[in-house]
């Protein structure tokens, strides 16, 4: 009875089902989360008829779950509290966020990276043939020594694209106590932004 009264009081994580292209419509109807409370609208020209209102963003502050719902390369991030979509013509043209609730200590934002980067990997995501451009390497321990030494100066990151279609930005970054160059204090933040591929034109 005890069991029953203490689940009785839990309330599902809300879902976000989006991908670039999907209409601010579907985004609403495919959703648990609350869409339309959430999103800014462009008021438009009440004077232009071809200036009418549209939804300008979508803004995420409270816990939920983004499904990049396109049935090929589509996944599903780990609950966050940050991020926004944004919409160009009705249709969603950019995604950003963080996959994360909190900022976390290296080690444990290094296995998120891993985890991430298998699946977009299994989804069938894959660099951006540039110079320099390639998967975080966190595989070993020297691997992961040498990415903590480098995010305190700066950032790193990869673009990985589903050519034509896609393309991600996954950053890695110190974001606290960075300038004590401490590797038990300091606390890490990873970024993802999904857009039209506009690296293969």
């Amino acid at each position: 009875m005890l069991f029953i009264c203490l689940t009785s009081f839990h309330h599902p994580v809300d879902f976000l089902n989006v991908h670039i292209g999907k209409s601010y419509q579907e985004v609403e109807q495919d959703s648990t989360f609350p869409v339309q409370g959430n999103t800014a609208i462009y008021p438009g020209d009440p004077n232009d008829a071809n200036d009418p209102p549209h939804p300008s963003s979508t803004w995420i502050s409270s816990p939920v779950v983004i499904r990049v719902d396109d049935p090929e390369h589509g996944f599903t991030l780990p609950q966050t509290i940050y991020g926004a979509v944004g919409y160009s013509k009705g249709k969603v043209d950019g995604i950003t966020t963080s996959p994360m609730v909190e900022t976390l200590p290296f080690a444990q934002t290094a296995k998120l990276l891993g985890e991430l980067q298998s699946m977009f990997k299994k989804a069938g995501w894959t660099p951006e043939l540039a110079e320099g451009n390639d998967w975080i390497k966190v595989s070993s321990d020297e691997e992961k020594r040498q990415l903590q030494a480098k995010l305190f100066d700066q950032a790193d990151g990869v673009i990985l694209l589903i050519p034509n279609k896609y393309s991600l930005l996954l950053h890695i970054k110190c974001y606290a106590r960075c300038d004590e160059r401490d590797a038990e204090t300091a606390r890490y933040l990873i970024d993802i932004g999904l857009s039209r591929d506009h690296f293969s034109d």
